[in-house]
């Protein structure tokens, strides 16, 4: 198990390479996706694959995020990325995110991620961190305003 370290605000944060992140966390990040999508949060729940690779972020013992990468022929795509609320706007996302870049640099295996479009701050964090929308999945339009609450 391969462990990075970050330090900021006075506390060591620490992202454990090939670990699980707990149900618990897993289960904060579907919530919140649930509420601007349910019928496609819980397709994307029972998908399969094949080979994954977890990064989970702990600080002071406590897991507060974590990020799930999915075999994807020739990519590795960014299925999940979450952070605790009281840990969000730290920078620790883009922690996560460049330590994944950098992973998958060694491997010489290119990144793809997914989004809902209506997912406004996910949308903001991935440009905010150089990566682009270049395929939309179209579907037909729903009644629901899909937003994240």
């Amino acid at each position: 198990m391969t462990v990075l370290k970050h330090k900021d605000f006075d506390k060591e944060f620490l992202l454990h390479i090939n670990t699980e992140p707990p149900t618990r966390l897993t289960n904060n990040f579907f919530d919140e996706l649930t509420a601007i999508d349910e019928t496609l949060i819980e397709y994307y729940k029972n998908l399969t694959f094949d080979k994954s690779v977890s990064f989970v972020l702990s600080c002071d013992n406590e897991i507060i995020g974590y990020a799930k990468l999915v075999d994807n022929h020739n990519y590795f795509l960014l299925s999940e990325i979450f952070i605790l609320k009281d840990f969000r706007e730290l920078g620790l996302g883009s922690f996560i995110l460049n330590s994944i870049r950098n992973y998958l640099q060694d491997l010489k295996i290119p990144l793809r991620t997914v989004t809902l479009p209506s997912d406004r701050q996910a949308k903001n964090f991935y440009e905010a961190n150089g990566i682009t929308a270049r395929i939309l999945l179209m579907e037909e339009k729903r009644e629901k305003n899909r937003t994240r609450p």
